[in-house]
């Protein structure tokens, strides 16, 4: 199956300002234009916790993967296209089915990326007789550190093994580089291999999980700490929730 590319995004963008009137033919400097918007929105989308798995790069290339899933792909391209009106002699009058079809597409990207979570016990909460085989040493339920719900937080399955990046560009000033970096993990991640390109640290990890009452399933970290060129140290922690694979043979 095709990739698609964040140039699909754009030129579907183009399509539907097209239907609002748009008669120019863009070019490389449209082009560059609107990848720079799409990125700037899908950064925004990002702290607003609106988690797509779009691809960001440190350099941004039109023809690089996009990394949205084929139902997120329409609400891309109809919202980036409500962000080029203006720039297309389009925003004054901009066509009001092109808004309202934006209204309605951000409000799918925020019901369809949304992580709703069970209500943990309080701490007060007696555990009860029936659980004492669960918890013998304990007659309240205790109230266990949660990972940030936000897109920051990497979800994984038990055994499965992932690539991540930890970008450092954004912390790095004029010519300043990652120099050296320590990584280490909480015993529920193994660190299969980890390589720095300056200012990225690469590192792949398994998810083994934990013992004890949550089994392996539960909240756990990696710490990366970078020292920079100019003797300058940053420490990044980052929240990984995993969770156990059911039993569906």
């Amino acid at each position: 199956m095709a990739q698609n590319l964040k140039s699909d995004i754009i030129n579907d963008a183009y399509s539907q300002l097209r239907i609002s009137g748009l008669t120019v033919d863009p070019g490389a400097a449209e082009n560059s234009l609107a990848l720079n918007r799409l990125e700037l929105m899908a950064n925004e989308f990002f702290e607003r916790d609106i988690c797509t798995g779009y691809q960001f790069e440190d350099e941004p290339d039109i023809n690089s993967p996009s990394g949205l899933s084929a139902a997120q792909r329409f609400s891309y391209s109809c919202l980036l296209a409500t962000r080029l009106v203006s720039d297309f002699g389009k925003g004054k009058e901009p066509d009001p089915i092109l808004l309202r079809t934006a209204n309605g597409q951000l409000s799918f990207l925020y019901a369809s990326t949304d992580d709703t979570r069970e209500t943990t016990y309080p701490n007060r909460q007696a555990v009860g007789s029936g659980n004492d085989h669960k918890y013998r040493h304990r007659r309240f339920y205790r109230e266990g550190y949660r990972a940030p719900d936000e897109c920051e937080t990497n979800k994984m399955w038990i055994d499965d093994v992932n690539d991540y990046v930890e970008h450092f560009d954004s912390y790095l000033v004029k010519s300043e580089t990652v120099a050296s970096y320590t990584i280490a993990a909480d015993t529920g991640l193994t660190i299969v291999s980890d390589s720095l390109t300056s200012p990225d640290v690469s590192y792949r990890i398994k998810a083994v999980g934990g013992a004890g009452e949550n089994n392996t399933s539960g909240i756990f970290q990696v710490q990366i700490v970078a020292t920079t060129s100019d003797s300058r140290i940053v420490t990044r922690v980052i929240d990984f929730e995993l969770f156990e694979k059911r039993d569906i043979s």
